[in-house]
């Protein structure tokens, strides 16, 4: 076991990312902890201890990398105009002048971390004993981690913090799932060597360190007596990231259009866990086991406006992050390890571009938890997108009504169990929703008065109706409450279209509801 750990001694860590100049990289990554102590290897005397050290390094697998909770506030860049650099020959003179010398903009991003320090670690780290005295030194004289300004101290930890003590942590995913990973870190397995960097300096060159690793945020296990759905609560989440402002009553056409990409770019012919249909066409026999996407809407909040800002992928619980990433993951990051752009053509809606979820978006619609209350579960539920009913009920709605309800509460109470949900407790549904920012089941119309010929006029917002394929009509499609007496973790979705979009649930235990 290896441990190396630093603080940034004015509490700001100022480095830039490679991809964005006018962005801060954060958090560090494992190379430029390395270059760093590289730095301070050839600035020191270069001892030969210290350089077989380094080179050990660069044999460890990559490590985990533990942050503060606190840390990642990142600070508004400004941008500065600073003057150029001499030059070794010609107006060298006149640069110096203060009105003769040029300026260019520059940034400077930085990131808020605080007075609690950052660690690098490797669980397995064989002849750790025989190189840590040479590390312990070297990490004595590193000053800096990054930018100039970004002044550190660094040392050799004795352990790794935990989550208990107000750390997150983030742990290297394997190669083939690393195409789903929340972020990318330069590694130092497989960096340059010394001598290379030697080679770079004396050329007038930045050193290069190419490749790298996906990462995931280190999770809770969930408790033994949580129950959870036959989707894997890791939803993998796409923000909007250009486009018109959608309203998540066109939630149906968005999913449909992301529906077709997913199966245009992944390997032919799809997986059926992408297209939901086995090798002869057919749709798969017990309506489980393949790809849900789910609109995430700004619902549940005061002030909601039901908008969407973006979209998830929910799979199911059996098929591996290995396979997940092999299939889809070429699609959302390109070959540089960086999230790439998804556009989707609406037709008249224009055209929407998606891209994955950086880690640090702190809106609260994007957070996978929000809509699986991973870890604890909830035990109420609330349908954000209509429930399309898997069958028509018998019962006329406007003449039978009670025999009516007691079927849809059948219909509800069926679908649970075959969506694997616990039996639940409670049932009530409805065409207006539980949840703020969420429009009714099924837009209203009603006849335009002395129209010729006879016209219909919408009635306030809803959702289009739910038509599948072949139908001659639409299924009556409700907002649903559902209460079960265990905790449930979701995703939670129920009924005919809830591999499009319709049927989505959020949970209410920590939101009041408009009626019970």
């Amino acid at each position: 076991m290896l441990t190396l750990a630093w603080t940034y001694l004015t509490g700001y860590a100022r480095a830039t990312d490679p991809a964005r100049r006018d962005a801060p990289e954060w958090p560090p990554h494992p190379a430029r902890v390395w270059l760093a102590l590289a730095a301070a290897f050839f600035e020191t005397g270069e001892d030969p201890a210290e350089g077989q050290a380094l080179e050990w390094l660069r044999t460890l697998p990559d490590p985990q990398v533990w942050l503060p909770v606190q840390a990642g506030g990142r600070r508004h860049v400004v941008t500065a105009y600073v003057p150029v650099n001499d030059k070794a020959e010609g107006t060298a003179l006149l640069q110096s002048a203060p009105l003769a010398r040029s300026k260019q903009p520059r940034t400077f991003p930085a990131v808020w971390v605080g007075d609690r320090p950052c660690f690098l670690h490797w669980p397995e780290a064989p002849d750790s004993d025989r190189y840590r005295p040479a590390l312990t030194q070297l990490c004595a004289r590193v000053t800096r981690l990054g930018h100039s300004a970004s002044l550190v101290q660094m040392w050799v930890a004795e352990r790794p913090p935990t989550p208990e003590d107000s750390f997150a942590g983030w742990l290297p995913t394997e190669e083939a799932d690393s195409g789903l990973a929340d972020l990318h870190l330069r590694r130092i397995f497989q960096g340059p060597s010394l001598e290379r960097l030697r080679e770079t300096f004396q050329a007038g060159r930045r050193p290069l360190v190419g490749l790298a690793a996906g990462y995931r945020a280190a999770t809770f296990t969930p408790p033994p007596m949580t129950n959870t759905t036959v989707f894997d609560r890791d939803l993998l989440v796409l923000t909007q990231v250009d486009g018109p402002a959608l309203p998540v009553t066109a939630s149906l056409q968005v999913m449909q259009a992301l529906r077709d990409t997913l199966m245009a770019h992944c390997p032919q012919p799809p997986p059926a866990w992408v297209s939901g249909h086995d090798a002869q066409g057919q749709p798969l026999a017990d309506g489980r086991g393949h790809l849900a996407l789910l609109p995430l809407p700004f619902v549940g909040y005061e002030y909601a406006d039901g908008r969407l800002l973006g979209v998830a992928l929910a799979f199911p619980t059996e098929i591996d992050r290995r396979e997940r990433g092999r299939v889809i993951g070429p699609l959302f990051v390109n070959q540089q390890g960086k999230p790439a752009d998804v556009s989707l053509r609406l037709g008249r809606l224009g055209v929407w571009v998606l891209r994955k979820r950086a880690w640090d978006d702190t809106r609260l619609t994007l957070q996978p938890e929000t809509w699986t209350a991973f870890p604890r579960g909830a035990k109420r539920w609330a349908s954000v997108t209509p429930v399309v009913l898997d069958r028509f009920p018998k019962a006329n709605r406007l003449t039978e009504r009670a025999n009516w309800e007691y079927e849809v509460g059948s219909i509800l109470f069926e679908a649970c169990q075959y969506a694997g949900l616990p039996e639940p407790v409670e049932i009530d549904f409805g065409t207006t929703a539980w949840t703020p920012g969420a429009p009714r089941a099924i837009a209203k119309e009603r006849p335009v008065r002395g129209a010729s010929p006879p016209a219909q006029a919408r009635l306030g917002d809803g959702f289009p109706p739910y038509l599948l394929k072949g139908a001659r009509a639409a299924k009556p499609q409700v907002h649903v409450f559902l209460r079960f007496a265990e905790p449930v973790v979701g995703p939670v979705l129920l009924g005919a279209g809830r591999f499009l979009g319709y049927g989505l649930f959020k949970p209410l235990d920590f939101f009041v509801p408009k009626r019970s």
